[in-house]
């Protein structure tokens, strides 16, 4: 019989809705691991673990590294594979988070989200819990994954928009075009030492009129990121000077801090406000989405074993785009 890690951090799918509102259930039950075997039968012995109980918009770097720290614990020889239940909200940047430290795992490491709680109708949370269940007991794959509604690859996936629910994959429907053989590759620990987040990342997202007096670089910054239109842009006009992301180079010169843009395209010629922005300094991360390049950066500046450079412009699990 397969044995299979659950690991409960709260979440809509281990909530439950009473009078209108959801929130996480304080009762301590594994409702979800109960309807499983009610539906499909005890074909499979669950360990359940609940290391947490918040609804995910609520998640901090200090609950990344409780996670992380659980993790390093398990003694991943003694499972066929660990499912991590999750809210939906920043289910994208725990699978990234994830998905970079534990690349090297020889099980299934798959974070299961759900739609509506457990107790309402309509919920996805126990199909999606199922089906990674049955790719764990499959045996075809090990790595890191998310599953909702379908299977995506940790370091791609997207939040889902706030009008369907529905979550995406950077580059596309990734999943199927990284190869069968890639995907059982062998990785080495990505670290030796345990990993403090103590130092935080300021995530910008450009917008027309963007007003970069507004921003102030925390004291516990060790960088910025900057996300840029499309083409890999920003305003460079010298007409407003709070509208021109020098200001922002010049906040985090002062500050002693690295600026990143991500998603920049490698090849061919390059607008002259991204020409502008490359001979101020700033750094540039090549295909990769905005939450890859937040949650590698967080880990990148809190590690001391790359530097910063080498950490950022090696693909550590998938996440750069070829």
């Amino acid at each position: 019989m397969k044995k299979i890690l659950v690991l409960f951090t709260g979440g809509t799918i281990g909530s439950v809705c009473e009078n209108g509102v959801t929130d996480v259930d304080r009762s301590g039950k594994f409702l979800l691991t109960s309807q499983y075997e009610q539906v499909y039968g005890g074909n499979v012995e669950f360990h359940c673990c609940r290391i947490m109980n918040i609804l995910s918009e609520n998640i901090t770097s200090a609950n990344w590294q409780q996670l992380a720290e659980e993790l390093y614990k398990v003694d991943f020889e003694s499972y066929s594979g660990i499912i991590i239940t999750h809210g939906s909200d920043t289910l994208a940047y725990t699978a990234a988070f994830v998905g970079m430290l534990f690349r090297h795992s020889q099980v299934p490491i798959i974070l299961v989200a759900a739609n509506l709680p457990l107790n309402r109708a309509g919920t996805n949370g126990l199909y999606n819990f199922a089906n990674a269940v049955k790719l764990i007991c499959e045996g075809k794959y090990h790595g890191v994954f998310a599953f909702y509604d379908k299977l995506y690859l940790a370091t791609r996936m997207l939040p889902a928009d706030t009008c369907l629910d529905r979550f995406s994959s950077y580059g596309g429907d990734e999943f199927y075009k990284v190869s069968q053989q890639m995907l059982q590759a062998s990785f080495e620990p990505l670290l030796k030492k345990p990993l403090k987040l103590t130092k935080s990342v300021l995530k910008i997202h450009g917008y027309p009129d963007i007003d970069f007096s507004a921003f102030n670089v925390p004291e516990n910054a060790g960088a910025v990121l900057y996300v840029p239109y499309h083409s890999g842009t920003a305003c460079t006009s010298g007409d407003n000077p709070g509208k021109n992301i020098t200001m922002l180079v010049e906040k985090c010169r002062k500050s002693n801090i690295p600026l990143y843009i991500c998603g920049v395209k490698e090849g061919g010629s390059v607008y002259a406000s991204l020409d502008a922005m490359l001979k101020e300094g700033i750094k540039t991360l090549g295909a990769i989405s905005d939450v890859s390049a937040y949650i590698k950066l967080l880990i990148g500046i809190n590690q001391t074993e790359y530097t910063l450079d080498e950490f950022m412009n090696t693909d550590i699990y998938f996440e750069i785009v070829k």
